[in-house]
C-alpha cells in the first residue's frame, strides 16, 4: 500500500534517481538507434566511400578510390566526412535534441522510463544537453570512471551529468 502512494506522480516532492543498470540499458538502446540512423544517413548521403575507404585503412591495405586512384593523405576527406557526419553530428543531434524536448529523454531513457532534468528538476537547454553529450567522451577518455561514476554518486551522476549541472531521474509508473 505504502508503494501505492509512492509512486503517484513524479511531480510530487518523492523522486527517484535513474540507477546505473537503468541507464547503461537506456545507453544500449540509443547505441542501437544511433547505429542505425547513421548506417542510413551514411547510405543516402553518399558517404558509403567514406566508410569503405575507412575498412580499408583499418585494414592496414592501401586506400584506394573506386576509380582505384591510389590515396596517400593520412585522412582522406571521404573518411573525415564519414566520421564526422556518422560519429559526431548525428549523436550529437540524437542526444542533444530529444533530451531537450518536452519528453526529455532519448529512445532509450524513455522505455527506461528515465529523463534528464537540470539541477532543480527542469527541461534542460540544447545547450545544456549539448555540454552533457561532449562530456561524455571526457567520462570514458578516463577509464569510463566518469560512467562508473553513476553507481557511487549520491545523486547517481556520471562526470557528464555534474559537467552539465542535470539530473537522471526514473519516472515510475503511475498505479491508479
Amino acid at each position: 500500500m505504502s508503494d501505492i502512494n509512492q509512486n503517484e506522480s513524479f511531480h510530487d516532492d518523492k523522486r527517484y534517481y535513474a540507477g546505473f543498470g537503468r541507464r547503461i540499458i537506456a545507453g544500449i538502446i540509443d547505441a542501437v538507434i544511433v547505429t542505425l540512423i547513421a548506417g542510413f544517413a551514411a547510405y543516402y548521403l553518399g558517404l558509403t566511400e567514406g566508410w569503405r575507404m575507412l575498412l580499408m585503412m583499418l585494414r592496414h591495405e592501401e586506400v584506394r578510390t573506386m576509380d582505384g586512384v591510389l590515396v596517400t593523405s593520412v585522412l582522406p576527406g571521404q573518411v573525415a566526412t564519414f566520421l564526422l557526419v556518422t560519429c559526431i553530428i548525428i549523436p550529437w543531434l540524437y542526444y542533444a535534441v530529444l533530451e531537450s524536448s518536452k519528453n526529455q529523454a532519448t529512445l532509450g531513457k524513455m522505455a527506461a522510463r528515465a529523463i534528464v532534468t537540470d539541477l532543480h528538476g527542469n527541461r534542460i537547454t540544447f545547450a545544456r544537453a549539448s555540454l552533457r553529450h561532449f562530456s561524455k567522451f571526457i567520462s570514458i577518455l578516463l577509464f569510463f570512471s566518469g560512467i562508473f561514476a553513476i553507481a557511487y554518486t549520491r545523486h547517481s551522476q556520471g562526470l557528464h551529468d555534474i559537467i552539465a549541472a542535470c539530473l537522471v531521474y526514473y519516472r515510475p509508473e503511475k498505479i491508479e
